[in-house]
């Protein structure tokens, strides 16, 4: 019997209408003797920051606007419970709902108290909002005629022995993302978005067949849509793909999130809840060779080069090997670096919301190279963006480059720093972020305009679009 693992994200469970037909996409995938299903759901969009608001409000000892955001907490729950059921099912769940509920408003309250609140004390706040939503789903499979259960979290060491008897029992486990344990059993979560890492955590600690990311969008897109109105639904693409778009701008789905089933080679779909007929995209370990060895194109669209040079009579391998290795300590991504030799110069290309972090980090770090000219001063280049070209099939293909600075070049924007990757799978480089939108267009015109030929789906817009 093949198992699959459907992810539901905020927008997927937004409202009653939303959640109603999540759980018909359960239902219709579920039930018979050839699938089980399990499902991950996020909290309703906007809940977590809701959460967010009323635990930063108590911390900072603003009672009212913590009330305030209670309040406006509770009676959207309220509001979708009114629209989904009635009678005694509605009693039963607003109990279960209220009951997480007044325990945000417990954690809130001890916070104002205190004036200050914990990691561990938020890690218990926050995935109160996928309590209530598994809650709210469970409800309404039932409802369905369906048998769903409330599972509070499952991590890799536990999964099989909590949701495999209840597969068993012909049960549709219902399992809050976003939350986990430590191995020790202290309450964690993943991170924000941290509900896609949940889902494919579970299917890999399940070996399920497939894991569904059921999302806004029709899958993975070939650009920006509001940049791009012709970009169109890539039918699949690589886990190392994937990876890659990522990293470089793509919000469908996080790379952390696709590593548990890349290691297990476990099929990962990203697919539209609103549109449950379209396919989506299909995240593999490999693909036959296409001939289209551009996948897509992806930018970040706010970044900064941040450029250090050394006297030409200093070795800068010594000093520069610091740099990456206080860069790691601290956990900041380098989108690409380019290096001169001859002119003993490093630029770093980064996201701008790591610029001043990384300033202060080189002025620690060398502190006493800068006071005795041994470093030049840092110059710092904003407004940038990055413009990263993406597809494996790049490898090996000749003319790649020629053909895209070429189409750059078309545009007459000045490219101001540039790099390919080891594996071939990505050439990045930056640009004025005034005019990162013409080149988007110049180089999906050149290498993607025909991509409609290749049974894709043109795909609509949304506010949480993928690329």
């Amino acid at each position: 019997m093949a198992l699959i693992v459907m992810k539901f994200g905020g927008t997927s469970v937004g409202d009653a209408t939303c959640i109603r037909r999540a759980a018909t996409i359960v239902k219709e995938h579920s039930g018979g003797n050839d699938q089980q299903v399990v499902v991950v759901v996020s909290a309703l969009s906007k809940i977590t920051d809701l959460i967010l608001k009323v635990m930063n409000a108590a911390r900072d000892g603003k009672g009212e606007e913590m009330r305030l955001a209670l309040a406006q907490l509770s009676a959207r729950h309220e509001q979708v419970l009114g629209e989904l059921f009635d009678g005694a099912e509605l009693e039963q769940v607003s109990t279960e709902v209220s009951a997480s509920i007044r325990r945000l408003s417990e954690l809130a309250s001890a916070v104002l108290l205190l004036g200050s609140a914990t990691p561990q004390v938020m890690d218990m706040a926050l995935p109160l909002g996928e309590q209530i939503s598994a809650r709210i789903f469970v409800a309404c499979l039932k409802k369905m005629g369906r048998r769903g259960e409330f599972v509070a979290s499952a991590t890799r060491r536990r999964s099989r022995e909590v949701i495999v008897p209840r597969l068993a029992a012909g049960k549709i486990p219902v399992v809050t993302g976003y939350a986990g344990s430590t191995q020790a059993g202290q309450v964690t979560t993943l991170g924000r978005g941290g509900s896609d890492y949940s889902g494919t955590i579970l299917g890999a600690a399940l070996d399920a067949d497939e894991v569904w990311i059921w999302t806004d969008v029709d899958g993975v897109l070939t650009t920006d849509p509001r940049v791009c109105p012709e970009a169109v639904t890539l039918p699949a693409i690589t886990f190392a793909e994937a990876v890659e778009l990522s990293y470089y701008g793509a919000k469908v789905i996080h790379r952390k999130a696709i590593r548990p089933t890349m290691e297990k080679n476990i099929p990962v779909w990203i697919k539209n809840s609103f549109k449950p007929e379209v396919p989506g995209t299909k995240i593999v370990g490999a693909l036959s060779a296409s001939n289209l060895p551009v996948k897509a194109v992806t930018t970040v669209a706010q970044a900064t080069l941040i450029t250090l040079s050394t006297r030409g009579e200093v070795h800068f391998a010594e000093i520069f090997g610091r740099l990456f290795l206080r860069l790691g300590h601290e956990h900041i991504d380098i989108l690409f670096s380019t290096q001169s030799s001859s002119e003993d110069t490093l630029g770093l290309v980064l996201r701008q919301q790591d610029t001043e972090h990384v300033l202060q980090a080189i002025q620690r770090l060398f502190r006493t190279e800068l006071k005795h000219g041994v470093l030049n001063p840092v110059a710092v280049h904003r407004d940038i963006a990055v413009v990263a070209v993406l597809g494996s099939g790049m490898k090996g293909t000749c003319g790649i480059l020629g053909r895209l600075f070429s189409a750059v070049a078309r545009t007459s924007v000045s490219v101001i720093a540039v790099a390919q990757g080891s594996s071939e799978l990505n050439i990045c480089f930056a640009v004025a972020a005034a005019r990162v939108n013409e080149v988007v267009k110049a180089v999906h015109q050149e290498f993607l305009s025909q991509a409609g030929e290749q049974a894709m789906e043109p795909s609509g817009v949304s506010e949480t679009q993928a690329l």
